[in-house]
This record gives C-alpha cells, sequence and structure tokens, in this order.
C-alpha cells in the first residue's frame, strides 16, 4: 500500500438479518453546492464570479468539472550550503491552497463557475505568489477582502461530495494540485492536460503555451486566473478528444511532434505581437458565457 493512502476496514457479518440497510451512503449533502454566504463582509452580489448549481444541475458520476487551484506560502524553505557547495533543504516551504474553482463541464452553462472559493486563513501567508496566484494581500482576510471567502472545512466538503459523487476533473496539473490540497482522486476520474499533450521523455508544456497553440489565446499575460486555467484545460480536453476522434493515434503523435517542434523553435514562449507568428496555431472559437452575461 502507498503511504498516506487512506484506507478503511468494513466489516459486516455474514448472517446479519436483511432488514438492516448497511449499505455505506456518502454522508455528505447535495446542499453543500447550493449558495452559501460569503464570510467577506464586503463582498457583493454584484462581484459575483460565480453562479451556484441549481437542483437540476446536480452532478451526475461520470460528468466533467473543470477545476484549479491557486496557493500561497506560509513557510519558506530553509536550507543549508554542505561543504562541498550543494544545498540541503532543512525544512521544506509549506503550501496553502488559497483559492479553488470549478467549472461546469457540460451543459447550456458549459465554462460557468459554480464553485469560486477563496479559503480564509489566520495563519500568517509569507507570499502570496501573486504572480503565479493572483492571489493579493486582503483577499483572505474576511475583514478587507471583497471575494467570495469561505473556510476550508466548506470548500473541502464540495469537493469530496464532487469526488464521492464520481465526477471526472480536468484541469492542468491537478496531481500536484490534489497532493497539496491533501485529498486522493481516483485515476478514472482526472484527466489532466499536462498528459494529454506530452510526448514520453520530453518537457511538461505550460498551459499558456497549449492555449495559445491549439486555442489561439492569450492566457496568464499578467498573473494567473483560476477561472481562465480551468476553462482553458476544459477546452484543451475537447480539442484533445477532436484530434482523437476515430483512435486517430498517428494523427495525435504527428500533431504532438510539430507542437514539440514550435515549442523548440520559440523556446516555450508565447510570442507577444498579436498575430505574430501564428503559424500552425488551429484555431478553436469556442467561446464560453461569462458570468455577469447570465
Amino acid at each position: 500500500m502507498i503511504w498516506k493512502v487512506p484506507a478503511i476496514l468494513y466489516y459486516a457479518k455474514r448472517n446479519y438479518h436483511p432488514k438492516y440497510d448497511l449499505r455505506i451512503k456518502n454522508p455528505i449533502e447535495a446542499s453543500v453546492l447550493l449558495a452559501e454566504a460569503s464570510l467577506a463582509r464586503r463582498q457583493k452580489k454584484s462581484h459575483a464570479t460565480f453562479i451556484p448549481l441549481m437542483v437540476s444541475e446536480m452532478p451526475q458520476a461520470g460528468d466533467l468539472v473543470g477545476l484549479d487551484a491557486e496557493f500561497v506560502t506560509l513557510n519558506q524553505e530553509e536550507a543549508e550550503l554542505r561543504s562541498d557547495g550543494t544545498k540541503s533543504t532543512i525544512k521544506p516551504s509549506q503550501m496553502s491552497v488559497a483559492r479553488i474553482t470549478c467549472v461546469r463541464g457540460q451543459g447550456p452553462n458549459e465554462g460557468v463557475p459554480f464553485i469560486d472559493d477563496y479559503i480564509s486563513t489566520q495563519e500568517q501567508v509569507v507570499d502570496y505568489l501573486t504572480q503565479y496566484s493572483g492571489i493579493k494581500p486582503g483577499d483572505l482576510d474576511a475583514k478587507i477582502s471583497s471575494k467570495h471567502l469561505t473556510t476550508l472545512k466548506s470548500t473541502y466538503l464540495k469537493l469530496r461530495f464532487l469526488i464521492d459523487t464520481g465526477v471526472r476533473f480536468v484541469g492542468h496539473g491537478l496531481q500536484k494540485d490534489f497532493r497539496v490540497i491533501n485529498l486522493l482522486v481516483l485515476k478514472d476520474q482526472v484527466i489532466d492536460t499536462v498528459y494529454l499533450f506530452h510526448m514520453p521523455r520530453k518537457r511538461m508544456i505550460s498551459l499558456r503555451f497549449l492555449a495559445w497553440y491549439f486555442l489561439d489565446l492569450k492566457i496568464q499575460s499578467e498573473t494567473h486566473d483560476s477561472i481562465e486555467d480551468a476553462r482553458t484545460a476544459l477546452q484543451l480536453y475537447r480539442k484533445y478528444l477532436e484530434l482523437s476522434r476515430g483512435g486517430r493515434n498517428d494523427e495525435v503523435r504527428k500533431v504532438l511532434k510539430g507542437l514539440y517542434e514550435k515549442g523548440r523553435k520559440l523556446d516555450w514562449k508565447v510570442p507577444d505581437c498579436e498575430g505574430a507568428d501564428s503559424q500552425g496555431s488551429p484555431k478553436n472559437t469556442a467561446v464560453f458565457p461569462s458570468v455577469m452575461g447570465m
């Protein structure tokens, strides 16, 4: 058994009376996904970045959910230099989840977020990693935040319900995200675009570069936004299904080969100029509806 994998031993008497229902039921109710109040005093409905699910929209097993998470640093890494010049880590940095976004993966509201939780923390944040997370000082403070602020427990319950329901999460780098969030999700429930567009023994490709190459989208220009990242991962998955339709593995390999050639040519940097060097970048004009437009 892999270390730290949760396990439950369940014993049942062989000849128990049939009147007793001993089936294991999901203790978390679907109501955790419905509308909830924000801890932030300044949060207004007009600033809402998501639309909670309606009862008729409750996810079913196999449904797609786009997911992205952002993190902050609570403690910096402590290290020392050895006499031979190598670095020895005394205490690794501690990361904490600061924002979790889930977007609808199908239906008329595909791409519209139904969870966009900023996680309130009482611990001191030493680095908000704003360039990579989009989290700014004050976003996690209930006194001054304008975001939908909630507790880690509340968000855990929502994710746990989705996992137990059997939805399939689509995202970029989900394996690392779930490890830091400290949730175990079955491989069959994870669709990671990092691996969909990866060739053996080659480098992993950033979401930003994949979005430019396959979707002709410029994302993460100044900072990261989890709604944008989750939507982009969903679009990339749709693109992958389009490429692999009919079991055309040779076609997928050909496209991936072109992707890596283009990446090496550009040193894996998205061109700054609008439309510059866009040859070989298949376009996808699908546009998800915005929250404010609904």
